[in-house]
C-alpha cells in the first residue's frame, strides 16, 4: 500500500480494470461502483481515476459509503459488471448529483441506482421534515424505475441510509403502505449514517426489469421489520440482513462461534428455499463487529464455499451492527 491518499485511489481503479480484463471486460460492462472511505476526506480523490476511467457521460451508477476499514487502506472499490449489456445511463428531471455521476444506469434487465437524497425534483431542494422526507425519497426511487422503464415492482433490494433511527417506524410505515403485501417486499437493509446536514434518508436500489418478484423465508427465522429474508425479481436473488437468529427460539445467539454456526445455517437454509445453493452465491457481504475476526470468518466460510478456486465475490465491512452482534450476511445469488 502506498502511504500517499491520491496514488491508492488510482491503484484501486486500476486494480478494477484489470479485474474486469480478467472477467474479459471493460468499464462499459460496470453497472455499479461503490467506494468505501474511513472519513469523509476520501471523496476529494474520487473524481480523478473516475473520469479516466469512464471520460464520457455514459456512466454507471457509484455510492460513496463512509466505513472503518483496515487500517492502511484509504479506499476500498467494489464494483458489479453485467457482461454481454450496453449500459444506458438513467436521470430523473429534477434530480441529479454534484458529482459527475447519474441517478443511475441499466444494463440489459438489471438496473442500479446511485443514492436518492429526499429532494423535490420540482424545487431540487430537500423537502422539510422527517416523515415527508421519507416518503420523498421513496417517491424518487418509483420515479427512477420509471424512468428505467419499470416500476416498485421492479425492485428487489434496497439500502436505506438514516440519520436518526428515531425515524425508523415512520420508515417502516412508508414501506409497508408502499408494499403492504406480506410475500411481495423489496429485500432491505437499514443502516445508522451521518448525512448531509437537513437530510434524514438517504436510499439506493436495484431492480430487475420484465419479473415478477417473489420473497423467500427460512423457518423459524425472521426479521422485526416486515422485510424478506430473501428477493427474488427474475434471476437475481438478494437478501437482507443474516444474522445469528437461532430458529428453535428466534433469539440471537451469544458469542462468536454459535452466530457464525447459525448465519451460515440460515443462509444455506435461504438458497435452498429459493431452490438454489451455495454455489449460485455470485457475492457475500460479511459486517463485522471487529475486523480482527475476520481470518476466523474466512476459514468458516469454507463451509459454504469448500472449493478455494471457486467462492464468491467477498467484502467484509464495519457498519456498527448492535454490540453482541459479531457477524451479518448480505447475499446476492444468480439463478437459472
Amino acid at each position: 500500500l502506498s502511504a500517499d491518499v491520491e496514488t491508492q485511489f488510482a491503484q484501486a481503479f486500476d486494480n478494477l480494470t484489470a479485474l474486469l480484463a480478467k472477467a474479459g471486460a471493460g468499464p462499459d460492462a460496470i453497472g455499479l461502483v461503490t467506494v468505501y472511505t474511513p472519513d469523509r476526506s476520501g471523496p476529494a480523490f474520487i473524481n480523478k481515476p473516475w473520469l479516466a476511467l469512464f471520460p464520457g457521460d455514459n456512466r454507471p451508477a457509484r455510492k460513496t459509503n463512509h466505513a472503518p476499514l483496515p487500517q492502511g487502506l484509504a479506499v476500498q472499490v467494489q464494483a458489479v459488471a453485467v457482461l454481454n449489456a450496453a449500459r444506458a445511463p438513467i436521470g430523473v428531471p429534477g434530480l441529479k448529483h454534484k458529482d459527475p455521476l447519474p441517478m443511475g444506469a441499466r444494463l440489459g434487465r438489471y438496473v442500479f441506482s446511485s443514492v436518492f437524497a429526499p429532494e423535490d425534483p420540482a424545487t431540487c431542494r430537500p423537502v422539510e421534515g422527517a416523515v415527508a422526507q421519507i416518503a420523498r425519497a421513496f417517491d424518487n426511487g418509483a420515479l427512477f424505475m420509471q424512468q428505467a422503464g419499470g416500476s416498485e415492482d421492479n425492485i428487489n433490494h434496497y439500502w436505506v441510509f438514516m440519520q436518526d433511527f428515531a425515524w425508523q417506524p415512520a420508515m417502516v410505515e412508508e414501506w409497508v403502505r408502499r408494499w403492504p403485501a406480506f410475500g411481495d417486499r423489496p429485500a432491505r437493509k437499514t443502516l445508522p449514517y451521518e448525512l448531509p446536514a437537513g437530510s434524514e434518508i438517504q436510499l439506493q436500489l436495484t431492480g430487475v426489469l420484465n419479473g415478477r418478484r417473489t420473497n423467500f423465508e427460512v423457518p423459524g427465522v425472521g426479521h422485526h421489520d416486515p422485510i424478506p429474508m430473501g428477493s427474488r425479481v427474475g434471476p437475481l436473488l438478494q437478501s437482507s440482513g443474516i444474522y445469528g437468529i437461532d430458529p428453535a427460539n428466534g433469539k440471537v445467539v451469544d458469542g462468536r462461534e454459535p452466530q457464525t454456526d447459525m448465519v451460515i445455517h440460515i443462509a444455506k437454509g435461504l438458497m435452498e428455499q429459493a431452490k438454489g445453493s451455495a454455489d449460485d452465491i455470485a457475492q457475500l457481504t460479511v459486517m463485522v463487529q471487529d475486523f480482527a475476526d475476520v481470518p476466523y470468518f474466512r476459514r468458516r466460510l469454507d463451509e459454504l464455499f469448500p472449493d478455494p478456486q471457486n467462492g464468491p465475490a467477498l467484502h467484509f465491512v464495519n457498519y456498527g451492527m448492535p454490540k453482541h452482534w459479531h457477524l451479518q450476511f448480505h447475499v446476492t445469488a444468480v439463478l437459472d
